[in-house]
């Protein structure tokens, strides 16, 4: 329960909120995609024009893009001038962008020597400055998955960051929302399910990365997150070699969830045969030998339940060819385990 806040705290957690919200609206109507005669003229005026060495790049900035993205709009530059517009505030002697990074670099590849640029703000803490650069990469660029996800990854980290930092100055008022998740998907205006599904594509190995910017399902992909590497791994071989047959339409969404889940049975039953392999370590000399025969019985009871009511009890048709590497494996170990026990009659 947060603590009662006096007048003093709820207007220095205002002032602190204040800044943020509005640099997130003015990067909604105001962006580096926009030319300086498109801009309001209450806000043109305040346009200045800086030369490259005045400007440095957010070493934060988590925006990607390609070279011929690059070459093409230096081109256009080298053509027509400036394109768009730099959203950059105060830093040291100079001025920090916090949106208009990949139009720097193709301006300097186009050898523009001065830029138009908008000041902002300077942010008041460390987490607003990371929540403005990533929205000014949402804002600015949607149509990739990885970008979107980088965003989400970035935005979720940077409100971690608020409500730990809110937390430790008493600054959480009461009914204030405070899950992570929540705030990114209001932030992306998305659902909380779409935010965890960018979220966990960060945790895929690169070459699944670039698949989901290539065109495969991105949201079928995100379910291979839980998987190791090696499963990653194989689940690419397997893209590559269906796309090598017979072309990319034919990785489609089911496809490759049915996959996924094969490989996530597999990989939970890899994991369950190390544990077993695994050496008991005992706590203390009383320590006893688990019951065999009780655990064996009481599988046997569930194994038998299932062939003995086939019409009640349902197993998916996606799932039915990793249920038969299942029990194809267990009889063989079955079958060990029968030579054992009568070899010892």
């Amino acid at each position: 329960m947060a603590k009662k806040l006096g007048n003093t705290v709820p207007k220095k957690m205002a002032a602190l909120n204040t800044l943020a919200r509005k640099s997130e609206q003015f990067q909604k109507d105001i962006n580096e995609e926009m030319n300086v005669e498109q801009i309001p003229e209450d806000v043109k005026k305040h346009i200045i024009y800086l030369p490259d060495e005045k400007l440095d790049d957010d070493p934060l900035n988590q925006e990607f893009y390609g070279e011929l993205e690059v070459d093409m709009l230096a081109e256009a530059m080298k053509n027509y001038g400036f394109q768009g517009i730099i959203l950059a505030y105060p830093y040291g002697e100079g001025y920090r962008i916090e949106a208009g990074h990949r139009r720097r670099l193709a301006a300097r590849k186009a050898g523009l020597k001065e830029f138009p640029v908008l000041p902002t703000e300077p942010p008041k803490t460390e987490w607003e400055r990371r929540m403005r650069l990533f929205l000014s990469n949402l804002h600015g660029r949607r149509e990739k998955p990885m970008i979107m996800a980088r965003v989400a990854q970035g935005l979720f980290e940077s409100h971690e960051m608020e409500i730990k930092d809110k937390k430790a100055k008493n600054l959480i008022q009461e009914g204030e929302i405070t899950a992570l998740n929540e705030l990114v998907a209001m932030d992306m205006e998305l659902d909380i399910k779409t935010v965890e599904k960018y979220r966990a594509l960060i945790k895929l190995i690169p070459e699944l990365q670039e698949m989901a910017d290539m065109g495969y399902s991105w949201s079928a992909l995100s379910e291979a997150s839980p998987m190791n590497e090696e499963k990653q791994q194989v689940l690419a071989g397997m893209i590559r070699e269906r796309t090598e047959e017979q072309g990319q339409k034919s990785v489609d969404r089911p496809w490759m969830k049915k996959v996924i889940k094969s490989l996530k049975l597999d990989q939970g039953i890899s994991e369950i045969e190390k544990l077993q392999q695994e050496p008991v370590k005992a706590k203390n000399k009383n320590n006893r030998r688990k019951n065999g025969t009780k655990m064996i019985m009481n599988c046997a009871k569930s194994l038998s339940a299932v062939c003995d009511n086939e019409e009640q009890v349902l197993i998916k048709d996606d799932e039915v060819e990793s249920v038969i590497n299942v029990l194809e494996g267990m009889a063989e170990k079955i079958e060990l385990q029968i030579k054992k026990l009568k070899e010892r009659t």
